[in-house]
């Protein structure tokens, strides 16, 4: 009897041991899919800190987000869910043999279905399948669940669950119910709102809010119920939570951000996923806002269209990126992206072109510039004032932003290096050779976007290190990346000079308030006033803003100082302020002192008679020297100019007068500035001197004028502009070696000529001439 027992026992243990081996190879052959969902998430884009800016559908036309690893369950619904669903999940491996034996006594019983006796597990393995329910799918599921807790935590398996289940219509996750049923994220339920995303997936098509709202508060009431018993929570809670109506109605998901989103949507995750950026929610709202609210002035002008950005400069990310006034304002084009549309630069190219000038030894600030009239061929250049100083400061001209300095300064720079500068600083839009855009690259000839223009005055934030600014929260910053294109001193000279641009309203006094902050600024304006543009560059902030028409629509009410800067203005007040980031802390080790001359800006010689200091770029070129102080020989008795040729010995001194050129000369009078008549030379003396006091404004050498016709179809007269060095002196004009007459102070005369080539040539009445040949174009319409 003994052995029989001994051998029973045995070859039951052989049974359970083969049972256990049969199953365990069942499970192990079972399928599991890996990733265990198909990846057809919805792209979600979130703000820095995570916050939702906007959700897309996925391809089915679903809100399906995408797990989010960083997110936990909230202990609320996780509770919820376990005592609605499986109370025993932390205590089985996948199935609830006692729930199981149950269900099927009951169903038995009843001779209908009472009971699933599902665990969350088996509930999971059956959203992996989504197959009809049958015993052989059951027998699957129990499988695939053992599998499942074998491979997973159980922290894993409830995020699988929540982040999968289908909650009612087309939302599938609880991250995408909390906020299209409740409006907010998941961390924020209430335990009423957590009750119902509990119960919701048990009958999401039966019991939806916007299906059977009295059924789900039933359920939901219930769970309460329970959860008050098994004492979760208490009585005054239990009395809130009962009180709280199921939604009415689905949540509009939030947009904001849509220009970028949608960007994100269509270039960077088709497919789905979460993408985060570095749009900072509050900024991205308040500067969204501020342009809203200037736009609706600015619409009753004319002007529709507007965007802006914000970036740090210290790191490059952008924390706002508002591409239009309106994202749904159709009749004015508001799903345009104004950002990454080129548009024309206007003035906002030169601040680089005096930062280059100065590392490569043309001016520092100081220096005076030429600011007159200049022809080149049929481009003839013009402030917008129409007005000419003959001689202006490089702070000056642009502080006023002058056309005719900077294009200028662009020919002497050079063409072709101010170009490659551009390109590669990062602007992306020149698509044209250097010579094909010309000396008008610098006024406005260009096409730039608010994007690569940000970046570019970030660039120059950054002490001349430039780099793209990024939306993206995952790109770093690559310190091996930047391009040093300006030297620290020449950037920080430029920056000191742009932040003496007055600013527009109520902050042209903001060095009178406590709480004001400087920052480096530069608008522009372009051709037609088609576009408006205001950019500034703070130690903490970058910020462009551009208005105007998206169709390209000139209005007569829009430039940068009125139209731009006031938003300019607006978003910089509203920003944090970092009180370590309030101005550019001077680059010591990079500017040193040169010795000017006090009355040109240029390095003193050993003619100039007052010198100051001055900061300059330490390894700028070699600054040119003072052009205009000249030394002269003066006839004691005459008062003529002499030389060694016609000097008396001890009958003769020197003088060291400013000698600027006619044109020069010939505008800083018109300015009221008082200008020492330089001697003319001894008659008598051979050469007659060596200086020709005589030049030709307009038109130039080899120029091409069209001739216009007046309202009364009559050719317009052109009128021929010349200068003299001496403010008495006569000039007489020929035209074709034909006398036209003379003129004296104001040297100018006005001509009807016919098609072709002329020589125009001035003559003064010391013999000193000049001449000029061009050709001209008449139109015969």
């Amino acid at each position: 009897m003994i052995r029989f027992y001994k051998e029973s026992q045995k070859e039951l243990l052989l049974a359970m041991g083969m049972t256990v081996a049969a199953l365990l190879l069942f499970i192990a052959v079972i399928p599991l899919k890996s990733p265990l969902f198909p990846e057809d998430y919805s792209t979600i884009v979130t703000d820095n800190k995570g916050k939702l800016l906007r959700a897309f559908l996925n391809h089915q036309e679903q809100w399906y987000f995408p797990p989010d690893k960083e997110a936990k369950v909230p202990d609320k619904l996780k509770t919820a869910a376990i005592y609605f669903e499986d109370r025993f999940f932390y205590n089985h491996m996948g199935i609830n043999l006692f729930a199981i034996f149950r269900a099927f006594y009951w169903n038995l019983t009843s001779l209908e279905v009472k009971s699933g006796a599902s665990t969350i597990t088996m509930q999971l393995a059956r959203m992996l399948n989504r197959n009809t329910r049958t015993p052989f799918n059951k027998s699957v599921e129990i499988l695939q669940a053992l599998k499942i807790e074998l491979i997973y935590s159980k922290e894993e398996i409830l995020s699988f669950y929540f982040s999968h289940a289908p909650y009612g219509g087309n939302i599938i996750g609880y991250q995408a119910a909390s906020l299209l049923y409740f409006g907010k994220e998941p961390d924020e339920l209430t335990w009423s709102e957590a009750a119902i995303l509990a119960v919701l997936p048990n009958a999401p098509s039966a019991i939806s809010p916007v299906i059977d709202q009295t059924g789900l508060s039933e359920k939901k009431n219930w769970l309460l119920e329970k959860l008050f018993q098994q004492h979760i929570i208490n009585k005054e809670t239990l009395k809130i939570a009962l009180e709280e109506p199921v939604p009415l109605k689905l949540h509009k998901p939030p947009n904001n951000a849509p220009h970028l989103t949608r960007y994100i949507k269509e270039h960077i995750a088709p497919l789905g996923g979460r993408i985060t950026t570095t749009i900072d929610w509050d900024i991205q709202r308040d500067a969204a806002y501020i342009l809203s609210n200037q736009m609706d002035y600015l619409d009753n002008l004319g002007i529709e269209n507007g965007a802006v950005l914000v970036a740090e400069t210290q790191s490059g990310k952008i924390r706002a990126y508002v591409g239009s006034q309106d994202f749904f304002d159709f009749a004015s084009q508001g799903q345009v992206d104004g950002i990454i549309a080129p548009r024309s630069t206007g003035s906002i190219l030169k601040p680089f072109l005096y930062a280059l000038s100065m590392d490569a030894g043309i001016l520092l600030p100081s220096t005076k510039i030429k600011d007159v009239p200049s022809h080149f061929g049929a481009f003839s250049p013009t402030n917008a004032s129409l007005s000419y100083d003959g001689l202006v400061t490089a702070r000056d001209a642009l502080v006023r932003s002058l056309n005719v300095p900077a294009v200028l300064l662009l020919k002497e720079y050079g063409l072709f290096p101010f170009y490659l500068f551009l390109k590669k600083a990062g602007l992306s839009t020149l698509f044209r050779t250097s010579d094909d855009y010309g000396l008008p690259l610098i006024i406005g000839g260009a096409e730039a976007t608010l994007f690569d223009m940000v970046s570019l005055y970030r660039g120059l934030g950054c002490y001349g290190n430039f780099s793209s600014i990024s939306f993206m929260e995952e790109q770093k910053t690559n310190k091996s990346e930047d391009r040093k294109l300006i030297s620290p001193g020449a950037s920080y000279l430029t920056l000191d000079i742009l932040k003496e641009l007055a600013r527009p309203g109520e902050d042209f006094f903001w060095e009178q308030y406590q709480d004001s902050r400087p920052i480096a600024w530069k608008t522009g304006t372009s051709y037609g006033q088609r576009d408006a543009w205001a950019i500034g560059v703070s130690p903490q902030w970058t910020i462009g803003v551009w208005t105007g028409n998206f169709d390209g629509r000139g209005n007569p009410n829009l430039s940068g100082s009125k139209s731009s800067a006031p938003i300019l203005f607006g978003v910089f007040n509203a920003l944090g302020k970092n009180p370590d980031l309030t101005w550019f802390k001077k680059p010591q080790k990079e500017l040193r002192s040169i010795e000017l001359c006090a009355d040109t800006g240029y390095q003193a010689n050993s003619l100039c008679p007052d010198t100051v200091l001055a900061e300059a770029p330490r390894n700028m070129a070699v600054l040119k020297t003072c052009p205009y102080h000249r030394k002269l020989f003066i006839d004691n008795d005459s008062g003529a100019q002499v030389c060694s040729l016609c000097w008396e010995p001890g009958h003769y001194h020197s003088e060291v007068p400013l000698i600027y050129p006619p044109d020069i000369v010939q505008y800083l009078r018109s300015r009221g500035h008082l200008i020492s008549t330089i001697p003319l030379h001894k008659e008598s003396c051979p050469i007659m001197g060596h200086l020709n006091p005589l030049e030709i404004l307009y038109p130039q050498n080899n120029a091409k004028l069209w001739i216009p016709r007046d309202l009364d179809q009559q050719l317009e007269k052109i009128t021929l502009k010349a200068a003299h060095q001496n403010k008495e002196a006569m000039v007489y004009w020929y035209m074709d070696k034909i006398y036209l007459g003379a003129t004296e102070n104001n040297h100018v005369f006005p001509v009807t000529l016919s098609k072709g080539w002329h020589e125009l040539e001035v003559i003064d009445q010391m013999g000193a001439s000049k001449k000029t040949a061009f050709y001209t174009d008449l139109n015969t319409e």
